[in-house]
């Protein structure tokens, strides 16, 4: 095998770096040292240029890196690739986590972290020895098995990989262009969100300080920007510190960024450190203003730390990239609409709000997983621009919608304007094209909308045995509902009383058993079950996660429009003092006239 090629799958859709693309590290490491070995590689990055199909006819071998959204498109360029009998490896966060599915694909999958597993991968392909002796790799032995070897323990010393060649890069101009370097792998935190510690681990392990010097000094005279890829670049404070009197030490002058949490606000001789190495902006990953959200994402951090940080990266002139991650189970519409105003308050220069997503591989993806929560699995959507589970106290319509709308209300012209009027031409850019990707977002929503809607309701229809559609034929006869208050307290009673008032529906109060039973269709709280037995009527439990999503199920059963059912919950919530409770089961009883 002599020319082995890498291929990073292009995005599924646009947002507001859509336009300065970063290539991730991994293929590029990979080729890197295969390079050194003596192989011929190459590195086809499709969200920087369009891949050469005519150069990748030789190939030898394939290596697909992709990440949850962009696995479609890797899957398509495998079919393509094995169609015409070149052997496909795919790796990444996707494939380490559903490398059964990726197999579909593809002939080899590298899980994990993947500088050894490739070496011994090539050389036992060409020697034509046994697999099951490498580490982190799944493969099939025939149609039918797969074979899931070991995992491969992380690396311990990132040192020992070579300075990750970007001339292998295919058609990339470096000059003012953004260059990723990593100094760190793994992440001391354990946010449920993220698929940082199932795939680089908790324990953070980091390059030597002169390593990351001579990866910096190999890119500093070659690019416009470095963005140091860490996942928390100031993780370890002190060993940070380090470094940036390192980068003032050997007199080198760049302009950069990274990631980093709000606790660098704690460390007032790291931050002067940013700036005089030359820090441009910092993306850091707020998350919510709400905390409870911040406690249930197991974010160690409090919203008055938000202020603290931005405040202190203010006084430095340093710019602040602000990321929220909206609609967890304590968040609802108010939720998003308060964060949008907050981060407008903020006068931070740009932020993304993103859809909380459950990527395979974390905490949250198999607890919505087990719960029957995932609306699809579409990988393409899974790019936090899309609502893709069902949330709590608001539905995933709302969700989408207003996460879409809080973009667009961030990046208004009057922002736009203002950032012209201090000369800052790069987010003066960085507004357009946000206001852009929004309203672009916002245009296509009726679609992806109607492919959720049409998902909720078949969905809904398996559960009730399409109950649904027989309330929609006798909606003349649905005028009464039955409120059983043995099972209820007396606030509960109210506001269910005052939510099937608002959608036009009689409520009849009933003790016990003790009913005249009159309606054709009958809607229960859980604890009727005795109304059941009484009048042997054919029923069905409706569970739901929520108070809200309870109300949402009535409204789909008798087939009212999501709006009116939310101005209904509203209302009956303000009627009981605004406090909630639990209701995750209603059950409905049906009987002809």
């Amino acid at each position: 095998m002599k020319n082995i090629y890498f291929i990073e799958t292009k995005s599924p859709g646009v947002h507001i770096f859509s336009r300065t693309p970063l290539p991730r590290l991994g293929t590029i490491l990979l080729a890197t040292i295969l390079k050194n070995r003596g192989y011929n590689t190459k590195v086809f990055i499709e969200d920087i240029a369009k891949p050469d199909w005519g150069l990748l006819e030789d190939a030898d071998i394939i290596c697909l890196s992709s990440i949850t959204s962009t696995a479609p498109r890797a899957y398509q360029l495998a079919k393509r690739f094995r169609d015409k009998g070149v052997p496909v490896v795919m790796g990444g966060p996707h494939s380490t986590f559903m490398p059964e599915e990726s197999l579909l694909y593809a002939d080899y999958v590298v899980r994990g972290e993947g500088e050894e597993t490739i070496v011994e991968l090539i050389e036992y392909l060409e020697s034509g020895k046994p697999l099951n002796t490498i580490k982190g790799l799944s493969y099939r032995t025939d149609e039918y098995s797969i074979i899931h070897n070991p995992d491969r323990e992380f690396v311990s010393d990132l040192d020992a990989s070579p300075v990750p060649d970007f001339n292998l890069i295919y058609n990339w101009d470096r000059k003012a262009k953004i260059t990723p370097i990593a100094t760190s792998r793994g992440c001391p935190f354990a946010c449920r969100f993220c698929s940082v510690i199932p795939m680089f681990g908790r324990k953070y392990r980091f390059k030597s300080i002169d390593r990351v010097i001579e990866e910096i000094k190999t890119v500093a005279s070659s690019t416009g920007h470095i963005f140091f890829i860490d996942d928390n670049f100031a993780a370890d404070k002190k060993r940070t510190k380090a470094l940036l009197q390192a980068i003032l030490d050997n007199n080198i002058k760049i302009e950069w960024s990274a990631q980093m949490r709000t606790d660098i606000a704690r460390d007032p001789e790291l931050i002067k450190l940013m700036a005089k190495t030359g820090c441009f902006s910092v993306f850091i990953g707020f998350e919510s203003i709400n905390p409870e959200t911040l406690a249930l994402y197991n974010k160690s951090q409090k919203v008055e730390d938000i202020d603290g940080c931005i405040k202190a990266l203010k006084r430095h002139s340093i710019h602040i990239h602000g990321m929220f991650v909206l609609g967890s189970d304590t968040d609802d519409i108010q939720t998003i609409r308060d964060t949008q105003r907050y981060a407008k308050k903020l006068d931070i220069e740009s932020i993304q709000f993103m859809m909380l997503t459950p990527l395979p591989g974390t905490p949250v993806f198999e607890e919505f997983r087990n719960q029957g929560r995932l609306l699809h699995t579409d990988w393409s959507k899974y790019d936090a621009h899309h609502a893709v589970f069902e949330p709590k106290l608001m539905t995933a319509f709302e969700l989408h919608i207003e996460t879409l709308k809080a973009m667009a209300r961030f990046y208004s012209w009057g922002a736009i304007l203002r950032n012209l009027w201090k000369f800052d031409f790069f987010y003066s850019f960085i507004g357009l094209y946000g206001k852009r990707a929004a309203k672009k977002s916002l245009s296509n929503r009726k679609k992806y909308l109607e492919h959720l809607k049409e998902i909720v309701i078949t969905k809904f229809d398996t559960k009730t045995n399409e109950l649904r559609r027989y309330f929609t034929e006798k909606q003349s006869a649905v005028k009464n509902v039955i409120i059983n208050t043995s099972a209820l307290k007396k606030n509960e009673s109210r506001f269910f009383s005052t939510f099937m008032k608002k959608l036009g529906k009689k409520t009849i109060i009933a003790e016990g058993s003790n009913l005249d039973y009159k309606s054709a269709l009958t809607i229960m709280p859980i604890g009727s079950e005795e109304l059941k037995t009484k009048y042997q009527m054919p029923s069905i439990k409706i569970e739901s996660i929520s108070l809200y999503r309870a109300c949402v199920n009535i409204g789909l059963l008798l087939n009212i429009r999501l709006k009116k059912v939310r101005n209904a919950y509203e209302k009956a919530l303000t009627e009981i003092g605004g406090t909630t409770f639990e209701c995750s089961t209603i059950l409905v009883m049906v009987k002809e006239k």
